[in-house]
């Protein structure tokens, strides 16, 4: 429950933030300014980053027993915070970015004592005097190379998203308790912002989220692999952070055998090479997120696996990927969507009731039923309500009435936080299993109504309450397949179920709020009649 908490903490507190930041934005200057090696057209502000350290670092001080490596940790994150902002704001030289850089690792390896001591093909432990130098070297390695990476709206978010799942799986596995919390905080930011920089942008993380996210990565799969679980091959970092280290390491040697500054911008990263063969945004996007999801997938099932065969696996890895690259450029091959289907009497039939508005009139009251009719069930018939529930719900009471009594646009984001917290408390209390067996079939057939209406309400609709995005992808890949590996030792808590089903609640409650106010008053009943509920029950 305390990893949870982790998550809806900066999740909330990042999305509250965004909003206010994206109006200040233009008075502090931190707006991105297109120019010909940018991909988007329009000025768009980067502040996503400050809400984002601020969302994670206010979650790990409120729920974590800070110890000097926590907070050697926390004090690099603010420092690569400040020189973040400034560097979003002024556009620093390349030398004060890597001074902010250099002190933020110098705290963390020299006080957190965050040092690669275990080096592949090597039995024993590296020297201090040389374990130090290196481990500053691969932090401001890593760091820049997210960095770099941030080219395309959601791509640097959402490989990170998926690598810090990995690093939070790996770490509750082995026991390590903050690693876990500190991974859950910081997952809990990106997905608060992604919703904001999925494609197209509405925003960006900027410098102060992109290093944030390179050095949170760095750090915390060093204590993963040199403290938490000391067993795992020391090449597993590698292999998880393995495709923008790729990625940092091609372009710069492009770079240097132009006889060019390897710190010169060009347009000649992975995701600019899938945008010239003809892929479009989203693809190329999603493509990068199937390529790390492979390469996570490898660090799991061969954690313990010997040094040789994981290079082996990386060196061919990267062989493949540049060789594809290299052969697409040397034949000139595009990739092009040319093929013409003809149009089927289903297709046309189908057509005139999607014209006639069938899907969507029906598909909408289904959504508007089911979504606040789970909500109170899951808090009438739930076994038992711990009494902490009880006292959140009397602060999410007053909040979400608090943001219908005002009713401004700028509290519209506080009402939504209240219901993504409300739903994850209905999850929690849902029947799972052989408990109450008839209650649990009923609740599964409602979701299966529930997931039928929504998709048919996306799919047909014309009115863009909801857009499907590479975010949503990334969150189905992180549902579907985390909670089914084998050896989570999940399986107890039925968190796969609980995860797909919050999953769902989720986008429907988007949906739903995404309609006109006069069609989200049964939301709302739903979401004080839940709390109500718990609040009573609870106490």
């Amino acid at each position: 429950m305390l990893y949870l908490f982790a998550f809806i903490i900066s999740l909330v507190i990042t999305m509250l933030l965004i909003p206010p930041m994206m109006k200040w934005a233009d008075k502090i200057g931190a707006i991105d300014i297109p120019d010909a090696r940018k991909v988007h057209t329009r000025a768009i502000p980067r502040v996503g980053g400050i809400a984002m350290v601020a969302g994670s670092v206010a979650s790990i001080l409120l729920l974590a027993d800070l110890n000097q490596q926590i907070v050697s940790i926390i004090s690099g994150f603010l420092i690569i915070w400040v020189f973040g902002i400034w560097d979003d704001k002024s556009d620093l030289n390349y030398k004060i970015k890597f001074l902010g850089q250099l002190l933020a690792v110098i705290i963390v390896v020299l006080w957190g004592d965050v040092v690669v001591r275990s080096f592949p093909f090597i039995d024993s432990q590296l020297p201090e005097y040389i374990a130090i130098p290196f481990s500053i070297f691969a932090l401001i390695g890593i760091t820049n190379a997210i960095n770099l990476s941030d080219g395309l709206d959601g791509l640097a978010g959402g490989t990170s998203l998926i690598t810090i799942s990995m690093i939070s799986l790996l770490a509750y596995d082995a026991g390590g308790d903050f690693v876990v919390l500190i991974s859950m905080a910081v997952a809990g930011s990106i997905l608060g912002f992604l919703r904001h920089n999925t494609y197209p942008a509405r925003l960006f993380m900027g410098d102060s989220g992109s290093q944030f996210l390179g050095f949170s990565l760095g750090v915390l799969v060093i204590v993963l692999s040199q403290s938490v679980n000391s067993a795992m091959s020391p090449l597993i970092p590698l292999i998880v952070l393995g495709l923008p280290i790729l990625d940092t390491l091609a372009v710069m040697g492009q770079r240097i055998y132009e006889r060019r500054s390897p710190f010169s911008p060009d347009k000649n990263h992975i995701h600019h090479k899938l945008l010239d063969i003809g892929f479009d945004h989203y693809e190329a996007v999603f493509i990068i997120y199937i390529v790390q999801t492979l390469l996570i997938g490898t660090a799991y099932f061969m954690l313990y696996e010997s040094d040789l065969i994981l290079a082996l696996i990386y060196i061919v890895i990267c062989i493949s990927v540049l060789g594809a690259f290299h052969f697409a450029h040397a034949n000139q091959w595009k990739f092009y969507t040319t093929e013409i289907k003809e149009i089927s009497n289903i297709r046309l039939v189908l057509s005139k009731v999607v014209a006639n508005g069938w899907f969507t009139v029906g598909t909408t009251q289904v959504l508007k039923l089911l979504v606040p009719l789970l909500l109170v069930l899951s808090a009438l018939f739930a076994i038992d309500i711990p009494s902490d529930m009880a006292i959140l719900s009397t602060l999410l009471l007053l909040l979400f009435i608090i943001a219908i009594y005002i009713n401004r646009p700028s509290l519209l984001l506080l009402e939504k936080a209240v219901v993504y917290v409300v739903s994850v408390m209905a999850v929690y209390l849902m029947p799972v299993g052989d408990a109450n067996l008839d209650f649990y079939n009923i609740i599964n057939v409602l979701f299966l109504l529930l997931v039928i209406a929504f998709v048919l309400r996306v799919r047909f609709s014309r009115e863009k309450t909801f857009q499907v995005t590479p975010l949503d992808y990334l969150v189905i890949i992180l549902v579907i397949i985390v909670p089914n590996l084998p050896e989570v030792h999940l399986e107890d808590s039925n968190i796969g179920e609980m995860a797909v089903k919050l999953v769902i609640l989720f986008y429907a409650s988007e949906a739903v709020m995404g309609l006109k106010e006069s069609s989200s008053i049964s939301m709302r009943l739903g979401v004080l009649s839940s709390l109500a509920i718990v609040l009573v029950r609870g106490i």
